[in-house]
């Protein structure tokens, strides 16, 4: 006998509530993986700049200012930029869809899937202007990627502000657990060192373990997530006519 839809669409939310709790994590940590991969790559590989810290770059690009060296100010410029383009044309997309976190994953796997594939082609070492447009790919999804994160309420490519808020409330006795923070964190080394490790030899592995990461995390999650993160984008306001 099938229980009354009353009973069953409570008991359904929260089969997915508990679904989402226990995928919510791997998949966070797939793109963190993703982030470290990408970030190793984008300084080695694309010009010496990182996709996702955006702190680092601009501290370039005053260095490269400073001693006059496009080398330094032009990649870090592109992925600055590229990330600023990347947060802003997501958030535009999905702005009516807070809660919404598979289509946006998507739409930076098919990025990451084709900036792979320049890697691949252009070879060992890039020439400058492939490089540049590789870097700024990178940049961009990794900027579409943090607006996930910020729906997901977690971060999956800036450490700083993670590590100061885990470190403050430890401080002040609010009792954030470690254990988190600590398993992002060897989720961000670990997608660097592998990549970092894949470049020993040929390029297509490096270049693939953005594009698999992401897409283990497309799985894992739902379309859209039950409930957002606390910087989540609220949806537009509906003024009455």
């Amino acid at each position: 006998m099938r229980s009354p839809p009353h009973v069953q669409r409570p008991l359904l939310r929260k089969l997915n509530g508990m679904r989402e709790a226990l995928s919510r994590p791997v998949a966070t940590a797939a793109l963190t993986v993703a982030a470290g991969a990408t970030d190793l790559l984008a300084l080695t590989v694309l010009g010496g700049a990182f996709a996702s810290i955006v702190t680092g770059n601009l501290i370039m690009f005053g260095y490269g200012i400073s001693t006059t060296d496009p080398h330094r100010v032009i990649p870090a410029a592109v992925a600055v930029l590229g990330y600023a383009a990347g947060v802003l044309i997501w958030s535009w997309i999905w702005r009516s869809r807070p809660t919404a976190v598979r289509g946006p994953l998507i739409a930076e796997l098919v990025l990451l899937v084709i900036v792979a594939a320049g890697l691949v082609m252009t070879g060992e070492e890039p020439a400058i202007v492939p490089a540049r447009l590789l870097l700024a790919g990178a940049a961009v999804a990794m900027g579409g990627q943090s607006t996930v994160g910020l729906r997901l309420g977690a971060a999956t490519t800036y450490m700083t502000g993670l590590v100061a808020t885990t470190t403050r409330d430890q401080a002040t006795g609010r009792h954030r657990a470690v254990a988190p923070t600590l398993f992002t964190l060897t989720a961000l080394v670990a997608g660097s060192a592998a990549a970092a490790a894949f470049l020993a030899g040929p390029r297509w592995p490096a270049a693939l373990l953005e594009p698999v990461m992401v897409g283990t995390a497309i799985v894992l999650l739902p379309a859209k997530i039950e409930t957002a993160g606390p910087n989540a984008p609220a949806p537009p306001a509906r003024h009455l006519r």
